[in-house]
């Protein structure tokens, strides 16, 4: 694996993540046609396009979830295109799912416990005979699981199921249990899919809270979404990149308007 090129830009921050001519076929299928992309650290970088427009193949493919064609995928100066996707969590990647991705019939704590499994290093023997490794992790465990709690507004809800609660608590357990391995990088993959307005207010001000210190990558059909936390977004049409840029000059591209947004009638 090489390690990342340093950004050459005066006064740049370094780069987290970096996609290179990134093309995905599926037989005859062009799913991506060359997306390049460099999102920074520190930043909130929006994805944005019409249904079937490539962009949920992109996310993959910057995961580590799908493979592409050709091109080249860096994260966290990794050269992530053919890691698998658990070493590619391990060097500080997380991300959430479409579809809530919480184990319903566990409490929420239990669910942040399978969030931080990917850090354990004890064995079954040294949890059943209390070894120092174990014991460690433990309250190296405990202490985070109430630093996320709290952080995801989650403290009242610890003992309770996960399947009892609403939907939009639901998607910030989602996003907590991402958490608990500490990510350098989150991906979120339309968070805010299906909420009401104050349910995306609230996750709004749950992701401006835990941004500061990590990068954060959004694909997102909320535009509201993109407009209050996102430097800049990415909008893909028809596999291919059409502009990168502050959400508000994005809206005002003519392919996004007639392509993403709806073109107004003459």
């Amino acid at each position: 694996m090489q390690p990342m090129r340093p950004d050459s830009s005066q006064g740049r921050p370094p780069v987290a993540v970096r996609a290179t001519d990134i093309r995905k076929r599926y037989g005859g299928v062009v799913a991506l046609d060359g997306v390049d992309l460099t999102v920074e650290e520190g930043e909130v970088f929006g994805i944005i396009g019409p249904n079937g427009a490539g962009k949920s193949t992109l996310f993959d493919i910057l995961c580590g979830i799908t493979k592409p064609t050709s091109g080249q995928i860096e994260v966290l100066g990794q050269d992530v295109g053919q890691m698998s996707p658990h070493l590619v969590a391990r060097n500080g990647v997380g991300r959430t799912f479409q579809r809530t991705a919480v184990f319903g019939e566990a409490t929420v704590y239990d669910n942040l416990l399978y969030g931080r499994h990917i850090g354990f290093r004890h064995s079954v023997m040294g949890r059943m005979f209390g070894s120092a490794t174990y014991r460690a992790e433990r309250d190296a465990f405990k202490a985070k699981a109430e630093q996320v709690l709290s952080l995801s507004g989650l403290s009242n809800e610890r003992d309770r199921l996960a399947s009892v609660l609403a939907y939009g608590v639901q998607r910030r357990l989602a996003v907590a249990v991402a958490l608990m391995s500490d990510p350098k990088i989150l991906f979120l993959d339309e968070p805010a899919a299906g909420m009401n307005g104050r349910e995306t207010a609230d996750f709004v001000a749950l992701i401006e809270t835990i941004a500061p210190g990590r990068t954060v990558v959004i694909v997102e059909h909320d535009m509201t979404v993109i407009k209050a936390l996102c430097q800049r977004a990415l909008v893909v049409v028809d596999g291919r990149p059409v502009t990168v840029d502050a959400p508000d000059q994005v809206f005002k591209h003519p392919e996004v308007i007639s392509a993403y947004l709806g073109a107004e009638d003459d």
